[in-house]
């Protein structure tokens, strides 16, 4: 850095990047500068989009793959590419437009003229990726910072040298380049000053948005004192913010290194997909591990290269298993939706949609943007894959939605679908717009050209070393029959072979290949798993609970943690990871780019839940990986070492025999691994001579003063994001994880922030598996409000009313603050607990003293009206049970006991009675009377019991001034009669308002037993 600041104070850094640019292109050839100026002239016309990104790394894979047995290295220039596109698309800030050229020109020219060297250059491009700016907001704040223009210069005119230098080395000849190969120092010194350009200008950027962003409208406020252009991208940016964040391209870089393919060009339904006109689908059908992906990110490259549809936008999006977010409605089509709108050059007319609101606009809000915002007939590609791995409510979600988008824009819709007997193709391709299935075959075509492709790389990377090399075509020849249209499976047997010492074991193991992925992953495991089982078994637990994908250095710091152990040793720090790594055999993978660990493949995480026979390993349950990284989270957070101070020590003379061996423990693990080795390299040789001063040795070991790295504890920033939703996964019957947890809460009280939908997830999981006590301790902290609502719209009591969890109800209840249910106009909490029939929870509520058993909800039912409506005879039991209950209450024109007449339902009518309190003769606004609810329903059971067990009125008047015998007699229920004479209250000759009496009406419908039965009693009533 002290050379390039020393350049910088010469001439303008403007000026110094347009010679670098100029030198460049004097070297270049006639021809290369004929094609350089043309890219130049491309740029200065429309500036690099990143859709230009997207067809310049399909372009870089194109013209490379086949010479590297079809690897693709274009993926590894993709975030250096979108660095250089950025500040391209800055516009006319730089002299004569000369970013322009750089982005467009230099780059490209000189990674082509050197593809015998693409592997070793994409994987510096690609570390020089990871710190080169990128940032959203760099158009925004590159004018009002003239410190941010100078660094970017200074960075872009590395870049020029460094491709300079790489172009002057293509040039030399076979010979030359032999005996002058590229100097990896020389390489080293442009990746640190790159590094360093970019640390500065991402300080400047963090600086300027932090001053800027005391709030969006403070930056809205200043629109004003800026140019129009600059408003507009504000706007532009803002929108697009809205609709999502989500990093699309991380997962897509993953897929795309794994491989292209090529057969799909061949089918006839894909050629006349591409180039339709009108909404379209095309769905690309495969079994397990077939290779869909992999399909779907080449049929993006094609897309992007094919010129007959240049100009059309795209959007793309793979979810992945491992990436909640990724499996979510809103992340899937706000990503698409950022994608689309991005290609629009003025946003502004959305911006007073968005102004005022937050950044979670649910799915509606953000499809209806799309659809205003995004041309009406300009044609739009969309490639979705993955959608498998979201669950049945969620994918119809996401259909539903890119149904409406086909309804209204040109959407171009290409999909892939897992064939499975409970995934039929018909239940998705009806929400789709003209779709047309192509089912992968089992004899895929790419599989021969992949087994081949895999083997010539292994072999050339010395992986794969055989004695006979005619045993290649055995390997070839097994391979190509066992695979059945797997890419998976065959990847994993050639990583296996590869292990393999002797041309026997590897005849051996082709012999008897595994006949299907389970048995792979089961024969994987168990070899790589002899050396530490408990090891294997916790490295996949952390990887699979995890909510996001793990750094290595992330799982390296997770897996040193004792649960449950609060004191920090970092004697116990693994040493290497890779040990824990290598006990999962090649079931774990390892992202070059973002060093993140992932399982292979979808299918190895399905395995270790559910086991080969469909039968769960409780090693591997769900419940116990998510309870193990809870526990490692909560001690973890339970260090206390997270803010070390400043060192102020002075450096001391210290003689070898007197170094404790901790002072040399502390240095070493406070450097890299290579501090290390040093470190022990020096001391090894110095206790050769004991009087040795190594203070010096250990001041350089440990540096300047400073606080502790932020690396030193890589862990700590994926617990303090994900802390608040593992909280709940704790081990429920460990006191001491428990108590972690308490103390946990209560340090972070102001941090906790729970309402998202996941957070509903975690929460439902942890009060089911009896785990209420963190609930509890979340409520007791004040942060989560007891009637904020959840995501069935109700409040945390109606969530767990509704769902039985009485623990969770006694808990809210004793918060001390008046729980409801968030829609309080149809349901007061009794109400609803008696509406889901849940007896104890009633019994709860009326034990409180807190609920009203006569409160009526906006129907007009009471908790008891509606127990009884419903037929819930033990609620009723408990209800009456309550000295407050009113038996006698009316509701609309109806008592309890005439709705239970009126129902059949004796068990409760019999309640109702033995109270003492009902009244059996009351009358509704019809005149009715319970017993003649009996005779108009027909409930002639009831009836007869009521006659048994109440003080009824046998002569009550019903229509027409009809008695209960008169209906008795009419319908010829003899029992009935007999009761009712019974009684000796029933009489046999009154009249009605017709003049009948009973005996008419049992001579009328001609009931001769009846007519005697009568007739005997006449007289004596």
């Amino acid at each position: 850095m002290s050379t390039a600041l020393a350049k910088a104070s010469s001439l303008k850094p403007e000026i110094r990047l347009a010679q670098a640019v100029s030198e460049f292109e004097a070297a270049l050839s006639n021809e290369q500068k004929s094609t350089f100026r043309t890219f130049r002239s491309q740029s200065l016309s429309a500036a690099p989009s990143p859709n230009d990104v997207m067809r310049l790394t399909a372009e870089v894979d194109r013209r490379i793959s086949k010479k590297f047995g079809g690897q693709c290295f274009g993926p590894r220039f993709t975030n250096f590419l979108q660095g250089v596109q950025q500040f391209a698309a800055l516009g006319d800030i730089v002299v004569g437009g000369s970013q322009n050229m750089i982005a467009c020109g230099v780059w490209s020219l000189s990674i082509i003229s050197l593809s015998t060297y693409v592997d070793k250059l994409s994987s510096l491009f690609m570390d020089i990726g990871r710190s080169a700016p990128r940032h959203q907001a760099m158009a925004l704040l590159y004018p009002r910072s003239g410190r941010l223009q100078a660094s970017l210069s200074e960075y872009f005119i590395v870049v020029v040298n460094l491709c300079h230098h790489l172009f002057k080395f293509g040039q030399k000849s076979t010979v030359q380049q032999l005996a002058f190969s590229l100097n990896d120092s020389s390489l080293k010194a442009f990746r640190i000053e790159l590094e360093g350009w970019a640390n500065l200008i991402r300080d400047e950027l963090n600086l300027n948005e932090a001053q800027e962003n005391s709030g969006f409208r403070a930056l809205s406020r200043k629109m004003f004192k800026i140019t129009s252009y600059q408003q507009k991208l504000a706007s532009s940016l803002r929108v697009l913010d809205y609709c999502s964040t989500y990093n699309h391209q991380t997962t897509w870089k993953q897929i795309k290194k794994a491989g292209s393919a090529s057969s799909f060009m061949q089918h006839l339904q894909y050629q006349e997909w591409k180039v339709r006109s009108d909404p379209c689908s095309l769905v690309y059908a495969g079994k397990l591990g077939s290779g869909k992906s992999v399909l779907l990110a080449t049929v993006l490259d094609d897309i992007n290269l094919s010129p007959e549809i240049k100009g059309c936008a795209t959007a793309y999006f793979f979810c992945r298993h491992d990436i909640a977010e990724s499996l979510q409605p809103r992340t899937i089509l706000g990503s698409l939706a950022r994608q689309l709108l991005c290609t629009v050059p003025d946003l502004s007319v959305l911006f007073e949609s968005v102004e005022h609101a937050g950044f979670g606009g649910d799915t509606e809000e953000v499809l209806e943007l799309l659809v205003q915002g995004f041309p009406v007939g300009q044609k739009a590609y969309v490639v979705l894959d993955g959608l498998d791995e979201c669950n049945q409510e969620e994918q119809n979600v996401v259909l539903q939605s890119l149904q409406k988008l086909q309804r209204r824009l040109k959407i171009l819709l290409c999909l892939s679908c897992r064939m499975e007997p409970s995934n039929t193709l018909q239940s998705i391709a009806q929400y789709l717009a003209s779709p047309q299935i192509i089912s992968m075959p089992g004899d895929n075509p790419d599989i021969g050209a992949f087994i081949d492709a895999e083997l010539e790389r292994c072999l050339r990377l010395k992986k794969l070393i055989l004695g006979d090399p005619t045993l290649i075509l055995e390997i070839q020849h097994a391979l190509l029959k066992g695979s059945q249209g797997m890419f998976l499976w065959v990847a994993l047997q050639i990583q296996s072979l590869c292990g393999m010492k002797t041309d026997s074991a590897i005849r051996e193991a082709i012999a008897d290949l595994p006949q299907d992925l389970s048995e792979t992953f089961r024969r994987i495991l168990l070899k790589s798993g002899n050396s530490d089982q408990s090891l294997q078994r916790r490295t996949l637990q952390l990887v699979i609970a995890a909510f996001r994908p793990l750094t290595t250095e992330e799982l390296r710091d997770a897996l040193s943690v004792t649960p449950g152990d609060a004191n920090w040793d970092e004697s116990k720090l693994l040493n290497d990871v890779w040990s824990a790594l290598s006990c999962c055999g090649c079931l774990l993978t390892i992202d070059e780019e973002e060093s993140t660990v992932h399982v292979v493949h979808h299918s190895v995480k399905q395995y270790l839940l559910a086991g080969s026979n469909g039968a769960k390993n409780e090693n591997l349950s769900t419940a116990q990986a998510c309870r193990t990284l809870a526990d490692t989270v909560v001690t973890y957070l339970a260090y206390g070492v997270f803010d070390t101070e400043l060192s102020t020590t002075r450096v001391h003379p210290v003689v070898v025999q007197s170094a404790p061996a901790k002072v040399m423990h502390t240095v070493s693990t406070m450097g890299s691994p290579s501090t290390t080795l040093n470190l022990a390299l020096k001391l090894l040789k110095s206790r050769k001579q004991p009087d040795v001063d190594i203070s010096k040795t250990l001041a350089e070991a440990r540096g300047p003063p400073k606080r502790r790295p932020v690396n030193a504890f890589p862990f700590h920033s994926y617990a303090k994001a994900y802390w608040q939703y593992h909280l709940f996964y704790v081990s429920d019957k460990d006191v001491i994880i428990l108590d972690l947890s308490r103390k946990l809460i209560q340090s972070r009280k102001p941090k906790i922030q729970l309402q998202s939908k996941e957070y509903w997830v975690h929460w439902e999981w942890a009060v089911q598996n009896g785990n209420s006590m963190i609930p509890e301790l979340l409520f007791h902290t004040g942060n989560v409000k007891v009637n904020s609502r959840v995501e069935s719209g109700g409040t945390h009591l109606a969530w767990a009313i509704q769902n039985g969890h009485k623990r969770m109800v006694e808990v809210l209840l004793g918060t001390g603050k008046t729980a409801d249910l968030g829609f309080p106009e149809f349901y007061t909490p009794l109400v609803f607990a008696v509406d889901v029939r849940n007896k104890e929870i009633v019994e709860l509520l009326l034990s409180t003293g807190k609920a009203d058993p006569n409160q009526k909800i906006r129907e007009g039912l009471s908790p008891l009206m509606r127990a009884v409506s419903l037929g819930y005879t033990e609620i009723v039991e408990v209800l009456l049970n309550t000295e407050e209950t009113d038996v006698n209450v009316v509701e609309n024109g109806w008592t309890p006991l005439m709705r239970a007449v009126a129902n059949g339902e004796n068990g409760i009518v019999e309640l109702l009675i033995k109270t003492g309190k009902v009244d059996v003769n009351a009358r509704n606004k019809y005149g009715e009377t319970a017993l003649d609810s009996a005779i108009s329903y027909g409930q002639w059971t009831t009836f007869e019991l009521l006659l048994k067990t109440g003080p009824v009125d046998v002569e009550a008047k019903f229509k027409h001034g009809r008695t209960p015998l008169s209906y008795a007699a009419e319908h010829g229920y003899i029992d009935l009669v007999k009761l009712l004479l019974d009684t000796g209250k029933a009489v046999v000759d009154a009249k009605d308002d017709h003049g009948l009496t009973p005996l008419d009406y049992a001579t009328q419908e001609g009931y001769a037993d009846i007519v005697k039965l009568l007739r005997s009693h006449l007289g004596s009533t």
